[in-house]
């Protein structure tokens, strides 16, 4: 009797033991889900940050070339490259919700808009509702990699008036960035550069 007892307190101890087991495992796969949110809006260049930047390559018409900014969407995350190719800066950023998609493919900057828009065309969202796209806006038409045509898009990149959505997918489809960084952003790029959305 006594021998059967021990068995049997032996064989519960053991199972009430294996959850305290399981419990370390699932918080490592917490921290780990939560990596790309180590990456602040306000933007960061720390080299261990950006070991994981896609390639700014891309061969459009034959030529190759180096794309200024890759937006991982997966991620979130918008990356600033120098001309040669070498990531330079990583962002935090809201891309488009399930209904209305960022979609993915190749880009090229046409210009850069001012709050409040007064050159947009008159009957356009950003005429219309400015304060949605913040202090500025980074105006984008979409690129056939093959022939290398260019079409409008109606995509931006742009400031938010809702910092929350900030690492979210929250947007109609464009990119949204902190206010501070737009400012800055839109003062590096320049007509021509090249945008690549994955």
């Amino acid at each position: 009797m006594k021998i059967m007892n021990s068995i049997r307190t032996f064989a519960l101890s053991t199972v009430m033991a294996v959850p305290l087991l399981a419990a370390p495992v699932a918080s490592q796969t917490v921290k780990q889900d939560t990596f790309e949110y180590s990456i602040p809006a306000s933007g960061t260049s720390d080299k261990n940050k950006l070991v994981g930047a896609p390639s700014a390559d891309i061969i459009i018409a034959g030529v190759k070339h180096k794309a200024a900014i890759v937006v991982d969407l997966s991620k979130n995350v918008l990356y600033k490259y120098d001309s040669d190719g070498n990531p330079q800066t990583a962002y935090l950023v809201a891309s488009g919700k399930k209904s209305t998609p960022t979609h993915t493919g190749v880009r090229i900057v046409t210009h850069t808009e001012t709050y409040p828009y007064k050159t947009a065309p008159a009957k356009s969202k950003r005429r219309r509702a400015p304060r949605d796209y913040g202090p500025k806006i980074i105006c984008l038409n979409k690129v056939d990699v093959k022939t290398g045509e260019q079409s409008p898009t109606g995509e931006f990149i742009h400031g938010n008036n809702n910092p929350n959505s900030i690492g979210k997918y929250a947007s109609h489809g464009c990119i949204r960035m902190d206010n501070e960084v737009i400012k800055q952003l839109s003062q590096q790029v320049k007509r021509g550069d090249i945008v690549i959305i994955k």
